[in-house]
């Protein structure tokens, strides 16, 4: 029974889609809203347009909800790995 729930478990896990950088993470002044630039230094490729996309409500920003949405709709992906 161990055996089959730990690989349920690691099914499930690789399931999910891959979230490399989590939205506190991302939110870098802790205001609770991602701007462009924030999301930008994560993901150097977004453009403009796709930050409009993301941002529902028009305000400019994207909060935790837009920010999921844009997830779950594979508009934003894992971030990539920073080259050191």
């Amino acid at each position: 029974m161990k055996t089959y729930l730990l690989g349920l478990g690691a099914c499930v896990a690789l399931a999910m889609p891959a979230l490399a950088t989590e939205f506190s993470e991302i939110d870098a002044d802790g205001d609770g809203v991602l701007s462009f630039l924030e999301l930008q230094m994560i993901y150097p490729d977004l453009d403009a347009g796709q930050f409009d996309r993301m941002d529902s409500n028009g305000d400019g920003y994207v909060d935790a909800a837009e920010h999921e949405a844009a997830v779950q709709a594979g508009v934003l992906g894992p971030a990539p790995a920073s080259e050191t």
